[in-house]
């Protein structure tokens, strides 16, 4: 019988039953993939995280929603390394990580806010494109109008996952809409993204700068609590289209997760060279709520 060690941990939260959950296992060297997405399932968490060992840079960190490898997540990787951080797997002696992800070498590091660590990942290289979508495609996949969206177009962003992102004008149509699953489904295949992100400007807490969703029925997630790609891609898309003051490096707060009553926040730091959004960090806090063993 075999066994495997595991944690459920929430990302972008200092409270329990806050964030977004994952999945983490530190010790995956040996298991194959089919075994790895058999314990995705499982866990039936957005993402669940396998850390092996890499020839290239410090981890290899694996990412499986319960029906399909992803390339990269940022609530996991945030779960990831302070997983690590927990069982004293992080030299003490450094303070940036290298992780080898299906989106490239991408760098964690570790920071002390208030006696708290917090993570912060630096995402793939920002790309945004036309997404061959219209705004009342968007709107009416969300169960929401075309004028409730802000007057530009729908955009694919990616920094590490490709999501489809626009703007909604009001928090309370943001938070009360209904997605059609299966148009977003739909949808995202076509376009070659792997879910909706729409955000607003209006906020929750006055000290937040947007309030987001998350929708990836694609790869089995209805809906995402507190994503960190999605709110990575939001930022670069806000910072794009000048919605906010944006100097040459931007740091923003974006809020999620009310709706499936796991509130939580990402911070968000966005830089630009020569006027194009070149870098995007995100990162937060993590508390593990839950250990123990997997066996088969």
């Amino acid at each position: 019988m075999g066994i495997v060690k595991i944690k459920q941990v929430d990302a972008f939260t200092t409270e329990l039953f806050g964030g977004n959950p994952a999945g983490v296992v530190t010790a995956a060297d040996g298991l194959p993939d089919e075994l790895k997405q058999k314990i995705a399932r499982e866990m039936n968490l957005s993402e669940t995280a396998f850390v092996s060992r890499s020839g290239t840079a410090d981890f290899k960190v694996q990412f499986f929603t319960p029906n399909a490898e992803v390339d990269l997540c940022g609530h996991a990787t945030i779960a990831t390394f302070a997983t690590l951080y927990e069982e004293g797997r992080l030299d003490p002696a450094k303070t940036v990580f290298y992780q080898e992800t299906k989106a490239g070498i991408l760098p964690v590091e570790v920071v002390k806010a208030g006696g708290q660590a917090v993570f912060m990942m630096t995402q793939a290289a920002p790309q945004l494109s036309e997404a061959g979508l219209s705004r009342e495609e968007f709107a009416t996949a969300l169960g929401l109008t075309a004028g409730d969206l802000l007057d530009l177009p729908p955009m694919k962003v990616s920094t590490g996952l490709w999501w489809l992102v626009a703007g909604v004008k009001q928090l309370d149509k943001l938070s009360s809409c209904r997605a059609d699953f299966a148009a977003l489904e739909v949808m995202s295949r076509q376009c070659g993204a792997v879910g909706f992100v729409p955000f607003c400007l209006e906020t929750v807490r006055p000290d937040s700068s947007f309030y987001m969703r998350a929708f990836a029925p694609l790869v089995g997630i209805n809906e995402d609590p507190v994503c960190g790609t999605g709110a990575g891609c939001a930022a670069a898309y806000i910072v794009a289209h000048a919605l906010l003051a944006a100097e040459r490096d931007t740091c923003l707060t974006g809020e999620a997760g009310l709706e499936v009553r796991r509130p939580g926040w990402v911070n968000v730091l966005v830089s630009k060279q020569a006027g194009r959004v070149d870098t995007v960090k995100v990162g937060g806090p993590a508390i593990t709520v839950l250990e123990g063993e997997m066996r088969f």
